[in-house]
């Protein structure tokens, strides 16, 4: 009897009809009743979503600039910058799936000179990274170089056979006593040594000035090489952060977070 009255009722019921954006449709007047709508529901929109990579810092000012809206955010990292158009809002819900992304990318360069500090190399090696680094030498023991200065040093150590005694001099470069091909010869090498290069490949323009003291010893009659930067992590911390800054400052109207 409970089945048959159950039945009976919802004989009587208006039918109902669920709509594809969740509502539901009652039959006998067609009201949308959205009450019903599931609670995370997620209407389908006409929407167009951008995932894009860009590498110039210039090319992602342009690009964000070009596509922003009143909800677009910058985000920044360590490792990248992104944008993020359709922010959710608070009056204003979305996916916040549609972005602009530029990675920070180190220069070959840098991660030349990164792996040949703090590192003992050995003479034929510093020869190589001297010619590889020399139009990024700047200065030598605090004082302007030219481009001879720094062929003259590279050509002279090339041209060492046997390491006599290396020794500290009055003026704190180094002199090699040493035996060259034609002879005996006193080698000066500068004690210091500045390079000047971009540290990412989204700024060329972007230098950073690496100060860089030089140890050598004598081993086995040839020479070992120490170039160490004291403060090279704080330089590169520092670079990080005027490169964030100038694409935030760049894109204006756009607010922007350390994440």
């Amino acid at each position: 009897m409970k089945e048959f009255l159950n039945n009976l009722m919802n004989a009587f019921k208006p039918p109902m009809q669920p709509l594809e954006d969740g509502s539901i449709i009652i039959h006998n007047d067609y009201k949308v009743d959205t009450a019903k709508q599931p609670i995370h529901f997620k209407p389908a929109l006409a929407r167009h979503v951008v995932s894009q990579k860009i590498i110039n810092k210039d090319d992602y000012i342009a690009f964000v600039t070009e596509y922003k809206t009143d909800a677009t955010k910058l985000f920044y990292t360590d490792n990248n910058v992104q944008a993020v158009f359709n922010y959710i809002a608070v009056n204003n819900p979305d996916y916040g799936d549609s972005c602009a992304t530029m990675p920070l990318i180190l220069t070959d360069d840098y991660k030349h000179y990164r792996a040949n500090t703090s590192n003992q190399i050995i003479q034929k090696d510093f020869i190589r990274f001297l010619k590889r680094m020399e139009p990024y030498i700047v200065a030598l023991d605090n004082k302007k170089a030219d481009d001879m200065d720094i062929i003259d040093m590279a050509e002279s150590l090339q041209g060492i056979t046997q390491i006599d005694s290396i020794q500290r001099n009055t003026s704190n470069k180094f002199t090699i006593d040493a035996t060259v091909r034609t002879g005996k010869a006193n080698v000066e090498i500068p004690r210091i040594i500045t390079f000047e290069f971009p540290i990412y490949t989204n700024d060329r323009e972007l230098t950073t000035r690496f100060e860089t003291e030089l140890f050598l010893s004598a081993q086995d009659g040839v020479f070992v090489a120490e170039l160490i930067c004291y403060n090279i992590d704080q330089l590169e911390e520092e670079t990080r952060r005027q490169l964030t800054q100038s694409i935030c400052d760049g894109i204006e109207g756009v607010k922007s977070y350390q994440v």
